[in-house]
């Protein structure tokens, strides 16, 4: 991991954020670069009288405004030496270029309204984000202090699923424990769930998935495989086991695909309690070039 793309606002659901990437940069020695976005001020026409077109001066109002309260958020997380760049635009696609053109190999974002009420509604940037960007994205809550110490990683056997798990081992603190999870369809006779089909083919498959992870000296790797819905059982497990973050792949659905057959990712993002790190699908064709390049270089195992 070379440099991370910290997207905050000032505000207080971007406090976790600040405090992960500053503890994931004194980790790996990333360069942090942080960014905020100030959309274009809303044309007001109230159906009478003039229209209100925001000028230029009421835009360079607003973004001293955003930059100040920025730049007091890094000071609060001890990053004071960072200086924020404001980029204009939609917040999302904004952000995603961002990461794109600074070949960031990391979104740091918080994740949104704490109650998850409010997030389940929407409106949420690291939602959106996740679906948009080139880039893996980790949505931090507000509360968040340090890095995850237990990491739930969903593993259905895909490559985004493997390179998020891998990206989750860069993350774990010292003594920590990697659970990869697999959530298999369940039969069911009445009320009677009884278990996955083909388990002991997914428990193979799930050691031959584990056996391309390389965790760190000291973290312990397990293995589980569980039956129902993926999405509802995984933020079963995290709570239950207290996982501080959950690591998946997305397929990258469109709007439409998503709306018709569910997204795990985008379900997770919306209801988990802990921080969630998302590894596009389109991110794994330039991953897998990256190690191919360290191998060839002698540096076996420098994931992006």
């Amino acid at each position: 991991m070379t440099r991370i793309l910290l997207a905050l606002h000032g505000g207080p659901t971007s406090e976790g954020a600040v405090n992960v990437a500053r503890s994931l940069r004194d980790r790996t020695g990333a360069e942090i670069e942080a960014v905020a976005v100030l959309e274009p001020p809303p044309i007001l026409d109230y159906g009478y009288g003039p229209v209100y077109i925001p000028d230029a001066a009421t835009e360079a109002m607003l973004e001293e405004e955003l930059r100040a309260q920025v730049e007091r958020q890094l000071a609060r997380g001890d990053l004071t030496a960072i200086k924020p760049s404001i980029l204009h635009g939609p917040r999302v696609s904004s952000i995603a270029g961002a990461a794109t053109a600074r070949h960031a190999s990391l979104i740091v974002i918080g994740l949104g309204p704490h109650q998850l009420t409010d997030r389940a509604l929407g409106g949420e940037t690291a939602l959106h984000l996740a679906q948009q960007a080139s880039t893996p994205v980790l949505a931090v809550p507000a509360g968040m202090r340090c890095l995850p110490h237990r990491i739930l990683a969903a593993a259905d056997f895909s490559p985004s699923s493997l390179w998020a798990a891998r990206t989750a081992t860069t993350l774990i603190t010292a003594g920590g424990i990697l659970e990869l999870a697999y959530v298999g369809a369940a039969a069911r006779i009445g009320g009677v769930v009884l278990g996955p089909h083909h388990t002991r083919d997914a428990q193979r498959r799930l050691g031959e998935f584990a056996a391309e992870i390389q965790v760190p000296a000291g973290v312990r790797k397990l293995m589980t495989v569980f039956a129902g819905e993926p999405a509802p059982t995984l933020l079963d497990v995290a709570s239950q086991t207290g996982a501080d973050l959950i690591a998946l792949g997305s397929h990258g659905y469109s709007p439409w695909q998503r709306l018709l057959l569910g997204s795990v990712s985008w379900k997770i993002l919306r209801l988990a309690q802990c921080a969630v790190l998302i590894y596009p699908a389109r991110c794994v064709a330039t991953s897998d070039a990256a190690v191919r390049n360290a191998e060839s270089a002698g540096a076996v195992g420098a994931y992006p």
